[in-house]
């Protein structure tokens, strides 16, 4: 068929005639072509309508061109109407090179099946490559698919929650059509926002505060930042009635049990001793 007539049957059949998008898709595409010891070979899916204008592949109009791609003296334009490309398929060194040829000239046709549909992606852009469909998704949305809405706040009967550390956006000009409306968040200073939803200290500036010394207990650690585990432990003459340790975490609070200590002697128990927040 002529490249024309080869593109309609693609899209007949299958999706389109193939699109490559770097030089590990065409080596697969070589791999699975029937091998030819000569012409004809196959159409594929890149076309320019003038000789001055670029390359262009169909469907996402992109100019992707390795630097190996053309066979040797290729393209060379013969009579200036050379405007489509084909693939070769005969064993050598012109394996897997591109050749342009007139685009009524007959060839077989290369055709793919897409894997992403107008399903694939809830709320994002479908991105094939070999054997795989990945979504890439919008701001705010989660997900293999994009379907979880993670900077969607609940707007009814008049509640509104923000995530620590989070600001609000400017609310005069925010106005609640549905139950659920995206808001563009910001974060606190030092703060990044992450998963679009949450407001989280960067690694290097995670310090939490000091825990301080009482007369029941002390803290064994000097060093404040990130997973850094303080050892609490009681004065003489007390005894920890909770789990000492606590673990310094990436919003700059210690976590695990509150340490407390009671008198031994059972004659008082001091109050739980909070750490800063």
């Amino acid at each position: 068929m002529n490249w024309t007539n080869a593109r309609k049957w693609c899209q007949a059949t299958f999706t389109d005639m193939v699109v490559i998008q770097n030089q590990h898709e065409n080596d697969f595409l070589v791999s699975l072509l029937p091998q030819r010891n000569s012409s004809p070979y196959f159409w594929i899916g890149i076309t320019k309508t003038y000789t001055n204008e670029p390359w262009r592949w169909i469907g996402n109009n992109s100019t992707w061109i390795g630097n190996k791609s053309w066979a040797e003296n290729e393209p060379n334009n013969n009579r200036s109407t050379e405007f489509c490309v084909e693939i070769y398929t005969s064993m050598g060194r012109n394996r897997g090179k591109w050749n342009d040829e007139k685009c009524n000239v007959l060839k077989y046709a290369s055709c793919f099946k897409a894997q992403c549909t107008n399903t694939t992606c809830d709320r994002g852009r479908c991105l094939e490559t070999i054997n795989n469909a990945t979504c890439l998704c919008e701001v705010g949305f989660v997900g293999d698919r994009c379907q979880t809405a993670v900077a969607c706040l609940r707007y009814t009967q008049g509640y509104l929650a923000l995530p620590d550390h989070t600001l609000g956006p400017d609310w005069n000009t925010v106005h609640f059509d549905t139950q659920f409306d995206i808001l563009h968040l910001t974060c606190s200073i030092k703060y990044n926002l992450s998963t679009g939803y949450f407001c989280t200290l960067p690694t290097a500036d995670v310090d939490c505060a000091l825990v301080p010394d009482a007369d029941e207990f002390s803290c064994s650690s000097k060093n404040h930042t990130l997973n850094s585990t303080c050892h609490v432990t009681c004065s003489f003459g007390f005894l920890t009635i909770v789990s000492a340790n606590i673990t310094c975490q990436t919003n700059g609070l210690w976590t695990g049990p509150r340490p407390a200590c009671a008198n031994s002697l059972m004659k008082k128990q001091t109050s739980p001793v909070l750490l800063p927040e």
